[in-house]
């Protein structure tokens, strides 16, 4: 496993690079209302509206990824939560439009991982999502295979001859040990060292469309 303090350290680097826009967005909004505030206009306002949703609903996204949020509310809210990341992140055009497997087999994600699957998907969602460009959709399944359960989010985008997959995060999830960490690849790195410390394996392929992240945990009676 990296050093953990390494390992923090980057993550927070990304939180914050994440966060960075809207909460810029809203403070410049709030500076020109203090300025006169009689003078604002309805553009101003809705900049400030937008701004401060976008952060909410990415915040309330990372925290779910990256931090310690509530096993059953977050499996209660998960598929609202990711689809407001995606519009929160959405470019010119729009969210990336996610597919859902079965309640009853979502559902299951309350069994794996000490409760915790709904982070672990979300991380897997991320990594995927991460390694294609102009992302436009991701398929969420999962299997029961013996004792265990498989996870899978598998990223498909708009792949053009200049526009190729990340495969270097093929490489990382491969042999995490041998990677460097960086922004670029610290997503990755913590994805594989949260699987692997509910016991579970964590593995990936390029497709068609993109690339295909699969976590195996054990399940829980």
């Amino acid at each position: 496993m990296k050093d953990a303090l390494a390992l923090t350290q980057v993550l927070c680097t990304r939180l914050c690079h994440d966060l960075a826009g809207p909460v810029g967005a809203v403070a410049a909004g709030v500076e020109l209302v203090g300025g006169d505030p009689a003078a604002v206009d309805a553009e101003t306002l809705q900049l400030i509206a937008n701004s401060s949703a976008a952060a909410a609903r990415k915040l309330k996204f990372l925290r779910l990824a990256l931090g310690t949020a509530g096993s059953a509310a977050a499996l209660k809210d998960l598929q609202s939560t990711v689809a407001h990341y995606f519009e929160a992140i959405a470019g010119p055009s729009g969210p990336a439009r996610v597919t859902w497997p079965a309640p009853d087999a979502l559902a299951a994600l309350g069994n794996v991982a000490n409760g915790q699957g709904p982070q672990v998907l979300a991380n897997l969602i991320l990594v995927a999502g991460e390694s294609v460009p102009r992302l436009s959709g991701v398929v969420v399944t999962m299997a029961q295979n013996g004792a265990a359960i498989s996870v899978s989010a598998e990223a498909r985008g708009d792949i053009s001859p200049n526009l190729d997959p990340r495969r270097d995060l093929l490489a990382v999830l491969a042999a995490p040990e041998a990677a460097t960490l960086s922004p670029k690849t610290v997503q990755a790195l913590y994805a594989h060292a949260l699987v692997g410390h509910y016991g579970g394996a964590l593995s990936a392929a390029a497709t068609d469309g993109g690339l295909k992240a699969t976590a195996t945990l054990p399940s829980q009676p």
